[in-house]
């Protein structure tokens, strides 16, 4: 029942037209030179030496504007890098995959919310629920999440849908 209301209520959350906030007193380890902006719709971390995708799956663009983020179950979440894959790829790559919980954390700008995450680098990021590739060992039909309207992560189970960003190892 608490995972019911706790979703019910981070997906009401989520539809808040609200721009984020920053606070100054915690220190910003996103900044905008973390990261490498190949201006084809990949982003590299220089810490994690990872590389993203600029939008999550379903946007595109510039300012990640044009069309509507996807919403997925757990399965189908790890079913879209192996069918972009497949195909042509993006943007000449064909290794991407679904992040593990840890990776997917590291983009959780903890000096902000609404959303957590670098949003000049990330430009709009839904505020809501990310999935990871980690299983859940406390629940055989959960999977890890990250909540990135304040970046903490948590399972659910595997049948909701959420979002998703894919990543590679980059070079």
């Amino acid at each position: 029942m608490k995972t019911l209301l706790f979703l019910t209520l981070t997906s009401l959350l989520s539809l808040v037209n609200a721009e984020q906030v920053c606070q100054d007193y915690i220190p910003n380890d996103w900044p905008n030179s973390r990261y490498i902006n190949h201006q084809n719709g990949t982003i590299t971390d220089k810490t994690t030496r990872l590389m993203w995708q600029q939008c999550a799956e379903g946007l595109s663009g510039n300012d990640c504007t044009t069309g509507s983020p996807i919403s997925a179950t757990w399965k189908e979440a790890l079913q879209r890098p192996l069918t972009l894959n497949s195909g042509s790829g993006f943007v000449g790559y064909k290794d991407w995959r679904l992040p593990n919980k840890k990776e997917l954390r590291s983009l959780a700008a903890y000096n902000c919310y609404r959303p957590s995450i670098n949003t000049t680098i990330f430009p709009n990021t839904p505020a809501s629920n990310f999935w990871s590739s980690s299983p859940s060992a406390y629940d055989s039909s959960g999977a890890w999440l990250l909540y990135f309207y304040h970046g903490y992560d948590y399972y659910s189970n595997r049948s909701n849908t959420n979002r998703v960003r894919l990543v590679r190892l980059g070079q």
